[in-house]
């Protein structure tokens, strides 16, 4: 059994920022939920010839007011739930430190400390530089300062092959 990785970061807003922006991505582009914005732009268009033809606009107002809500409106809305959920956590400003081995992940923020084996994780998704953990319902962020050094990162990756997590 090898040394284990260590990881090392502090939960600050800018790493919410790039959570959310990341998941929010990653989970509408591996959803069958990115179709439904297809049917309401097919909706603005029934619209539009509805209002053309028949001078009814009530469609054509409908359809727009929900196409500018799911492109936009839900995506500020999460977004800002996912700040007021960061003002309100225990981890917020703190440093999280995490060990990698074979077992699994130890996950350790000041007061509380979690073990995560590795089947308890569904993926591992590479961000350019960064990480993410995603273990359903829950993304875990690891940003590419979390590592010590290049061969850390490295080691990190080269387990997660192992375990089948990383793609």
């Amino acid at each position: 059994m090898s040394e284990p990785v260590r990881i090392s970061y502090r939960w600050d807003a800018q790493n919410v920022k790039r959570l959310f922006d990341a998941s929010y991505r990653y989970q509408f582009e591996h959803s069958a939920k990115r179709y439904i914005g297809w049917f309401f732009i097919a909706l603005a268009q029934f619209g539009v010839v509805a209002a053309m033809k028949q001078g009814g606009f009530g469609l054509l107002i409908f359809s727009t007011i929900v196409l500018f809500y799911w492109y936009y409106g839900k995506k500020a809305i999460a977004k800002y739930r996912a700040k007021a959920s960061f003002e309100t956590s225990p981890f917020k400003n703190k440093t999280i430190t995490m060990e990698v081995d074979d077992n699994g992940f130890t996950i350790d923020a000041h007061d509380k400390k979690v073990h995560w084996n590795w089947d308890d994780i569904d993926e591992i998704i590479p961000l350019g530089e960064d990480i993410m953990l995603y273990k359903h319902p829950y993304f875990h962020y690891i940003p590419a300062n979390g590592f010590a050094s290049i061969e850390e990162k490295s080691r990190f990756k080269s387990m997660a092959r192992e375990h089948g997590k990383l793609k």
